[in-house]
């Protein structure tokens, strides 16, 4: 039988371990547009605080009784012509990817947004090389905005456009 797994949010003590899973996840070449070396564990936890005092932006994670499975944040923009717009990151640790748990992430970001009045736009950028994940965005209604040829490079004649999605979550004036 299948674990239960909880959501909640992130804590300081977790720096370390999102931390350690994204540069698990960085040693494929297209996963993350960071390399393992530009994951510091002390700027994940700044950015959890920085969060937790947020009105309008979250760090969560998703855990069962064997430990957190992945992580996703939503990062609002710093200046007041772009603050209802939050910025998405998700990161879902490996040996976990496939079994819903980042569709549980992105549902429960999108649910606390809808309910946030100063949110109204989520977006983010994909690697047009995680087609599951583009898939995943797509299916909860995120349409893509923009592409960035060859934006990410990850070795000689080696590039990976960046692709552009959004999902509007604020109220739609009539």
């Amino acid at each position: 039988m299948k674990s239960m797994s909880t959501i909640r949010r992130a804590t300081p003590e977790d720096a370390a371990i999102l931390a350690a899973a994204e540069r698990e996840i960085a040693k494929i070449p297209g996963r993350l547009a960071s390399r393992p070396d530009e994951l510091i564990d002390e700027h994940f936890r700044e950015k959890i605080i920085a969060l937790s005092k947020s009105e309008s932006g979250i760090y969560l994670v998703i855990e069962d009784e064997t430990g957190i499975l992945g992580h996703a944040l939503l990062d609002p923009h710093k200046l007041a012509v772009t603050s209802h717009v939050a910025v998405l990151t998700i990161a879902i640790h490996e040996g976990h990817q496939g079994q819903g748990i980042g569709r549980r992430l992105l549902e429960h970001l999108i649910s606390w947004a809808r309910a946030n009045p100063r949110v109204e736009k989520i977006e983010l950028q994909v690697r047009s090389s995680n087609l599951k994940a583009i898939e995943l965005y797509r299916k909860l209604d995120f349409i893509e905005e923009g592409r960035k040829l060859k934006r990410l490079k990850y070795g000689k004649d080696h590039y990976v456009d960046d692709i552009y999605m959004a999902i509007w979550v604020g109220e739609i004036k009539a």
